[in-house]
């Protein structure tokens, strides 16, 4: 199911894809929190996009920018590590984003709704990408699920998917949400 959720216009995603592609299709050092990385990072990205029925498959309202960035490309690694594969973002396809939900919210019901959205996960910790699916509460935003903190505890990051790609660029796949600056 679609649905509006993101006041950022339709094209941004591309915009902001196409921007991560020539930036960072290379693997390059990142500048996090006034330091040089140790190690490149390079984002990547599915080589083409899914059909809207597989979006379909998914039994929730769906923010546009989330069914946009599929539409683009089914999924995506952003600031990968290349040399231990240890930091960075893996974007699920649908599919999988799906089985995770389902599979979280077997493992965790007190802590995930049913109108929650997994479609991230974060390279070498336990971190989950939430998009919440829910029309009526927090609809589109962006919140860092932790393996062992209670819901109350995790950091809404983004009001929307596209803005939390816009400050995942910013901070060069850097936690921004996990530094001073970076709190909502």
């Amino acid at each position: 199911m679609l649905s509006g959720g993101s006041s950022y216009p339709m094209n941004r995603i591309q915009m902001i894809i196409n921007s991560l592609k020539e930036h960072w299709s290379q693997p390059r050092k990142a500048i996090h929190r006034g330091e040089i990385s140790p190690f490149p990072l390079i984002c990547s990205f599915a080589s083409k996009g899914i059909q809207s029925d597989a979006i379909a498959e998914i039994s929730l309202d769906i923010p546009s920018d989330v069914s946009e960035f599929w539409n683009i490309t089914e999924s995506a690694f952003l600031f990968k590590d290349v040399q231990y594969g240890q930091w960075g973002i893996e974007v699920l396809d649908p599919a999988h984003a799906w089985s995770e939900t389902q599979r979280q919210i077997a493992l965790r019901p007190a802590e995930f709704a049913n109108t929650d959205l997994i479609l991230g996960r974060f390279l070498g910790d336990s971190d989950l990408v939430v998009i919440s699916c829910d029309p009526k509460r927090n609809f589109g935003t962006v919140t860092i699920a932790l393996p062992i903190d209670h819901r109350g505890n995790w950091p809404i990051v983004a009001e929307s998917f596209a803005a939390f790609l816009d400050y995942l660029v910013q901070a060069q796949g850097d936690k921004y949400w996990e530094t001073e600056a970076g709190k909502l």
